[in-house]
Protein backbone atom coordinates (compact mmCIF):
# COMPACT_ATOMS: atom_id res chain seq x y z
CA UNK A 1 0.00 0.00 0.00
CA UNK A 2 1.62 3.52 -0.97
CA UNK A 3 1.25 6.49 1.09
CA UNK A 4 -1.42 8.95 0.60
CA UNK A 5 -0.61 11.79 -1.76
CA UNK A 6 1.36 14.81 -0.55
CA UNK A 7 2.61 12.23 2.35
CA UNK A 8 6.17 11.14 2.71
CA UNK A 9 7.12 7.63 1.82
CA UNK A 10 8.36 5.64 4.67
CA UNK A 11 12.20 4.89 4.75
CA UNK A 12 13.40 1.63 5.85
CA UNK A 13 16.46 -0.54 5.78
CA UNK A 14 16.51 -4.11 3.79
CA UNK A 15 18.32 -7.53 4.89
CA UNK A 16 20.92 -6.59 1.82
CA UNK A 17 22.28 -3.29 3.15
CA UNK A 18 23.93 -5.40 5.40
CA UNK A 19 26.45 -7.37 3.65
CA UNK A 20 30.33 -7.60 3.26
CA UNK A 21 30.90 -3.96 2.05
CA UNK A 22 28.84 -3.17 5.15
CA UNK A 23 31.01 -4.79 7.51
CA UNK A 24 34.29 -3.52 5.79
CA UNK A 25 35.82 -1.09 8.03
CA UNK A 26 32.90 -1.52 10.18
CA UNK A 27 33.17 1.43 13.22
CA UNK A 28 35.30 3.26 11.05
CA UNK A 29 38.20 0.97 12.60
CA UNK A 30 40.67 -0.91 9.66
CA UNK A 31 40.66 -4.90 11.44
CA UNK A 32 37.85 -6.62 10.20
CA UNK A 33 34.25 -6.48 11.77
CA UNK A 34 35.77 -10.57 12.93
CA UNK A 35 36.51 -12.37 16.63
CA UNK A 36 39.72 -12.99 15.31
CA UNK A 37 40.41 -9.48 15.19
CA UNK A 38 42.17 -8.17 18.28
CA UNK A 39 40.72 -4.95 18.62
CA UNK A 40 37.19 -6.08 18.58
CA UNK A 41 37.98 -9.44 20.58
CA UNK A 42 39.56 -7.33 23.17
CA UNK A 43 36.22 -4.78 23.17
CA UNK A 44 33.14 -7.58 23.21
CA UNK A 45 35.00 -9.43 25.92
CA UNK A 46 35.51 -6.02 28.22
CA UNK A 47 31.80 -5.61 27.19
CA UNK A 48 30.25 -9.06 28.49
CA UNK A 49 32.52 -9.29 31.28
CA UNK A 50 31.11 -5.89 32.40
CA UNK A 51 27.86 -6.44 31.63
CA UNK A 52 27.93 -10.06 33.28
CA UNK A 53 29.29 -8.31 36.47
CA UNK A 54 26.18 -5.76 36.44
CA UNK A 55 23.72 -7.96 35.33
CA UNK A 56 24.83 -11.29 36.50
CA UNK A 57 22.56 -12.88 33.53
CA UNK A 58 21.84 -16.80 32.81
CA UNK A 59 20.47 -16.25 29.62
CA UNK A 60 21.46 -13.47 27.10
CA UNK A 61 19.80 -12.48 23.82
CA UNK A 62 21.68 -10.14 21.39
CA UNK A 63 19.37 -8.80 19.15
CA UNK A 64 20.79 -7.58 15.96
CA UNK A 65 23.97 -9.50 16.39
CA UNK A 66 25.77 -9.22 13.45
CA UNK A 67 28.31 -11.89 13.42
CA UNK A 68 27.75 -12.72 16.85
CA UNK A 69 30.95 -11.00 18.65
CA UNK A 70 28.85 -10.26 21.45
CA UNK A 71 26.97 -13.46 22.17
CA UNK A 72 30.87 -15.58 21.59
CA UNK A 73 32.27 -13.13 24.02
CA UNK A 74 29.32 -14.22 26.60
CA UNK A 75 29.69 -17.83 25.54
CA UNK A 76 33.62 -17.38 27.04
CA UNK A 77 32.38 -16.31 30.34
CA UNK A 78 29.77 -19.15 30.58
CA UNK A 79 26.86 -17.51 29.84
CA UNK A 80 23.81 -19.03 27.52
CA UNK A 81 23.94 -16.48 24.83
CA UNK A 82 22.05 -16.83 21.45
CA UNK A 83 22.05 -13.90 18.51
CA UNK A 84 19.38 -12.74 16.02
CA UNK A 85 20.01 -10.19 12.92
CA UNK A 86 18.25 -9.65 9.76
CA UNK A 87 21.45 -9.94 7.60
CA UNK A 88 21.69 -13.49 6.34
CA UNK A 89 25.62 -12.98 5.56
CA UNK A 90 26.59 -11.34 9.15
CA UNK A 91 24.86 -15.04 10.37
CA UNK A 92 26.09 -16.97 7.70
CA UNK A 93 29.75 -15.66 8.25
CA UNK A 94 30.39 -15.42 11.84
CA UNK A 95 32.85 -17.42 13.70
CA UNK A 96 32.12 -21.19 13.29
CA UNK A 97 32.68 -21.56 17.48
CA UNK A 98 29.78 -19.88 17.79
CA UNK A 99 27.39 -19.90 14.41
CA UNK A 100 24.91 -22.38 15.97
CA UNK A 101 23.91 -19.98 18.49
CA UNK A 102 22.67 -17.67 15.78
CA UNK A 103 19.45 -17.46 14.03
CA UNK A 104 18.07 -14.92 10.68
CA UNK A 105 15.38 -13.14 13.10
CA UNK A 106 13.69 -9.60 13.29
CA UNK A 107 13.76 -7.65 16.73
CA UNK A 108 9.99 -7.16 16.06
CA UNK A 109 9.72 -11.05 16.36
CA UNK A 110 11.29 -12.49 19.67
CA UNK A 111 10.74 -15.79 20.24
CA UNK A 112 10.89 -16.88 24.33
CA UNK A 113 11.74 -15.00 27.33
CA UNK A 114 15.08 -14.23 28.22
CA UNK A 115 17.07 -12.91 31.37
CA UNK A 116 18.73 -9.89 29.39
CA UNK A 117 18.27 -8.59 26.04
CA UNK A 118 21.21 -6.45 24.52
CA UNK A 119 20.19 -4.23 21.83
CA UNK A 120 23.30 -2.11 20.61
CA UNK A 121 23.45 0.01 17.79
CA UNK A 122 20.02 -1.30 16.10
CA UNK A 123 16.86 1.05 16.36
CA UNK A 124 18.36 3.68 14.47
CA UNK A 125 18.61 1.25 11.72
CA UNK A 126 14.70 0.61 12.26
CA UNK A 127 11.83 2.73 10.84
CA UNK A 128 10.28 4.70 13.58
CA UNK A 129 7.41 2.30 13.34
CA UNK A 130 9.39 -0.69 13.19
CA UNK A 131 11.56 0.34 16.28
CA UNK A 132 8.34 0.55 18.23
CA UNK A 133 7.67 -2.54 16.96
CA UNK A 134 11.03 -4.12 18.08
CA UNK A 135 10.52 -2.04 22.13
CA UNK A 136 7.27 -4.28 22.63
CA UNK A 137 8.81 -7.43 21.30
CA UNK A 138 11.87 -7.05 24.12
CA UNK A 139 9.60 -5.38 26.39
CA UNK A 140 7.77 -8.46 26.10
CA UNK A 141 10.58 -10.66 26.62
CA UNK A 142 12.84 -9.77 29.10
CA UNK A 143 12.51 -7.76 32.71
CA UNK A 144 16.22 -6.13 31.33
CA UNK A 145 17.21 -4.63 28.19
CA UNK A 146 20.65 -3.15 27.84
CA UNK A 147 19.89 -0.12 24.70
CA UNK A 148 22.84 1.57 22.95
CA UNK A 149 21.94 3.65 19.83
CA UNK A 150 24.02 6.54 18.71
CA UNK A 151 22.18 10.17 19.11
CA UNK A 152 24.68 12.01 16.89
CA UNK A 153 26.06 9.61 13.88
CA UNK A 154 24.17 10.88 10.50
CA UNK A 155 26.95 9.66 8.59
CA UNK A 156 25.93 6.13 8.07
CA UNK A 157 22.82 5.90 5.16
CA UNK A 158 21.62 3.33 7.12
CA UNK A 159 20.88 5.35 10.35
CA UNK A 160 17.49 6.39 9.19
CA UNK A 161 16.30 6.63 12.88
CA UNK A 162 18.74 8.81 15.05
CA UNK A 163 17.05 9.58 17.96
CA UNK A 164 17.85 11.21 21.16
CA UNK A 165 18.76 9.10 24.09
CA UNK A 166 15.77 11.06 26.15
CA UNK A 167 13.39 9.53 23.29
CA UNK A 168 14.25 6.20 23.68
CA UNK A 169 14.18 6.36 27.47
CA UNK A 170 10.41 7.99 27.42
CA UNK A 171 9.50 5.04 25.20
CA UNK A 172 10.57 2.54 27.68
CA UNK A 173 8.93 4.40 30.21
CA UNK A 174 5.79 4.00 28.13
CA UNK A 175 6.05 -0.02 28.79
CA UNK A 176 6.85 0.20 32.63
CA UNK A 177 11.01 0.72 31.91
CA UNK A 178 13.50 2.82 33.84
CA UNK A 179 16.85 3.45 33.89
CA UNK A 180 18.76 1.83 36.03
CA UNK A 181 20.50 4.77 37.52
CA UNK A 182 22.58 3.10 39.54
CA UNK A 183 24.14 1.46 36.58
CA UNK A 184 27.20 3.23 34.87
CA UNK A 185 27.26 1.24 31.12
CA UNK A 186 29.82 4.43 29.74
CA UNK A 187 32.32 1.68 28.99
CA UNK A 188 29.91 0.90 26.56
CA UNK A 189 28.74 4.15 25.35
CA UNK A 190 28.01 7.37 26.21
CA UNK A 191 24.67 6.67 25.84
CA UNK A 192 24.03 3.35 26.76
CA UNK A 193 21.60 2.42 29.17
CA UNK A 194 19.88 -0.65 31.08
CA UNK A 195 16.15 -0.30 31.48
CA UNK A 196 14.32 -2.22 33.81
CA UNK A 197 11.11 -3.43 34.28
CA UNK A 198 10.13 -1.44 37.67
CA UNK A 199 7.04 -1.13 39.73
CA UNK A 200 7.81 2.36 41.59
CA UNK A 201 5.79 5.30 42.57
CA UNK A 202 5.97 8.42 41.21
CA UNK A 203 8.27 10.26 44.10
CA UNK A 204 10.40 7.13 44.03
CA UNK A 205 11.04 7.36 40.14
CA UNK A 206 11.37 11.67 40.47
CA UNK A 207 13.93 10.78 44.06
CA UNK A 208 15.84 8.45 41.91
CA UNK A 209 16.26 10.40 38.40
CA UNK A 210 17.09 13.35 40.92
CA UNK A 211 19.59 11.22 42.70
CA UNK A 212 20.63 10.61 39.43
CA UNK A 213 21.18 14.00 37.79
CA UNK A 214 21.86 16.54 40.75
CA UNK A 215 25.82 14.92 40.74
CA UNK A 216 26.33 15.97 36.69
CA UNK A 217 24.86 18.90 37.46
CA UNK A 218 27.02 20.08 40.01
CA UNK A 219 29.83 18.83 37.86
CA UNK A 220 28.61 20.33 34.99
CA UNK A 221 28.76 23.68 36.81
CA UNK A 222 32.27 22.77 38.60
CA UNK A 223 33.87 22.52 35.31
CA UNK A 224 32.17 25.40 33.56
CA UNK A 225 33.77 27.64 36.59
CA UNK A 226 37.20 26.05 35.96
CA UNK A 227 36.89 26.21 32.66
CA UNK A 228 35.90 29.90 33.06
CA UNK A 229 38.61 30.88 35.45
CA UNK A 230 41.34 28.97 32.73
CA UNK A 231 40.33 31.05 30.54
CA UNK A 232 40.85 34.30 32.06
CA UNK A 233 44.09 32.71 33.17
CA UNK A 234 44.84 32.05 29.31
CA UNK A 235 43.97 36.06 28.63
CA UNK A 236 45.90 37.42 32.13
CA UNK A 237 48.82 35.38 30.37
CA UNK A 238 47.84 36.97 26.58
CA UNK A 239 48.57 40.61 27.86
CA UNK A 240 51.55 39.47 29.98
CA UNK A 241 52.84 37.84 27.09
CA UNK A 242 51.88 41.28 24.54
CA UNK A 243 53.70 43.31 27.11
CA UNK A 244 56.66 40.63 26.62
CA UNK A 245 56.40 41.02 23.33
CA UNK A 246 56.64 44.69 23.07
CA UNK A 247 59.98 44.74 25.47
CA UNK A 248 61.03 41.44 23.27
CA UNK A 249 60.61 44.05 20.37
CA UNK A 250 62.49 46.69 22.02
CA UNK A 251 65.54 44.69 23.07
CA UNK A 252 65.27 43.17 19.08
CA UNK A 253 65.83 47.02 18.10
CA UNK A 254 68.01 47.70 20.66
CA UNK A 255 70.15 44.51 19.70
CA UNK A 256 69.86 44.99 15.49
CA UNK A 257 71.56 49.01 16.52
CA UNK A 258 74.19 47.92 18.52
CA UNK A 259 74.90 45.01 15.89
CA UNK A 260 74.98 47.63 12.81
CA UNK A 261 77.31 49.75 14.70
CA UNK A 262 79.65 46.53 15.38
CA UNK A 263 79.65 46.03 11.84
CA UNK A 264 80.75 48.95 11.12
CA UNK A 265 83.36 49.15 13.53
CA UNK A 266 84.60 46.04 11.88
CA UNK A 267 84.22 47.76 8.52
CA UNK A 268 86.41 50.67 10.13
CA UNK A 269 89.45 48.61 11.57
CA UNK A 270 89.66 46.66 8.20
CA UNK A 271 89.79 49.30 6.55
CA UNK A 272 92.43 50.81 9.01
CA UNK A 273 94.39 47.77 8.94
CA UNK A 274 94.50 47.89 4.92
CA UNK A 275 95.74 51.38 5.50
CA UNK A 276 98.48 50.37 7.92
CA UNK A 277 99.33 47.71 6.11
CA UNK A 278 99.89 49.75 2.55
CA UNK A 279 102.05 52.28 5.13
CA UNK A 280 103.46 49.64 6.41
CA UNK A 281 104.86 48.09 2.88
CA UNK A 282 105.49 51.96 1.80
CA UNK A 283 108.14 52.26 5.12
CA UNK A 284 109.73 48.80 4.44
CA UNK A 285 110.45 50.24 0.79
CA UNK A 286 112.17 53.11 2.05
CA UNK A 287 114.14 51.39 4.94
CA UNK A 288 115.03 49.02 1.94
CA UNK A 289 116.51 52.25 -0.11
CA UNK A 290 117.78 53.58 3.17
CA UNK A 291 119.91 49.95 3.59
CA UNK A 292 121.20 50.66 0.09
CA UNK A 293 121.99 53.99 0.14
CA UNK A 294 123.97 53.37 3.38
CA UNK A 295 125.66 50.43 1.46
CA UNK A 296 126.56 52.65 -1.28
CA UNK A 297 127.96 54.85 0.78
CA UNK A 298 130.20 52.67 3.31
CA UNK A 299 131.53 51.45 -0.33
CA UNK A 300 132.16 54.66 -1.57
CA UNK A 301 134.48 55.74 1.62
CA UNK A 302 136.35 52.35 0.95
CA UNK A 303 137.19 53.16 -1.95
CA UNK A 304 138.25 56.85 -0.74
CA UNK A 305 140.02 55.22 2.15
CA UNK A 306 142.19 53.13 -0.31
CA UNK A 307 142.83 55.82 -2.80
CA UNK A 308 144.12 58.24 0.04
CA UNK A 309 146.17 55.30 1.57
CA UNK A 310 147.96 54.51 -1.83
CA UNK A 311 151.58 54.92 -2.55
CA UNK A 312 150.08 56.28 -6.14
CA UNK A 313 148.59 58.87 -4.03
CA UNK A 314 151.40 59.50 -1.80
CA UNK A 315 153.86 60.72 -4.63
CA UNK A 316 151.22 62.51 -6.37
CA UNK A 317 150.57 64.05 -3.62
CA UNK A 318 154.36 65.31 -2.93
CA UNK A 319 155.05 66.56 -6.74
CA UNK A 320 151.62 68.28 -6.67
CA UNK A 321 152.02 70.27 -3.76
CA UNK A 322 155.39 72.42 -4.47
CA UNK A 323 153.84 73.40 -7.75
CA UNK A 324 150.77 74.35 -6.30
CA UNK A 325 152.08 76.72 -4.33
CA UNK A 326 154.59 78.29 -7.19
CA UNK A 327 151.28 78.73 -8.68
CA UNK A 328 149.83 81.02 -5.66
CA UNK A 329 153.23 83.09 -5.27
CA UNK A 330 153.48 83.82 -9.34
CA UNK A 331 149.82 85.09 -9.10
Amino acid sequence: MSAPSGQPKSVATEAQDYDATYYQSYGGIEQPYEWDSPHWRTFFTMVAERLQAVTNPSSVLDVGCARGLLVQAFCGQGVNAYGIDVSRHAIESAHPDVAERLAVGSAEEIAGSWDLITCMEVLEHMAPSHAERAIDSMCAASDRIVLSSTPSHFDDPTHINVRAPEAWAASFAERGYFRRTDVDLSFLAPWAVLFERADVSMRDLVYRYERYAYPMRVEVLEKRAALLDANRKISELGEVGSESAGQSREHQSRLDEVIAANLDLRHKLLTSRDHAIGAEAEAGEWRRRHERAVAELDETRGHLHRALTSKTWRVGRTIAYPLAKLRERHR
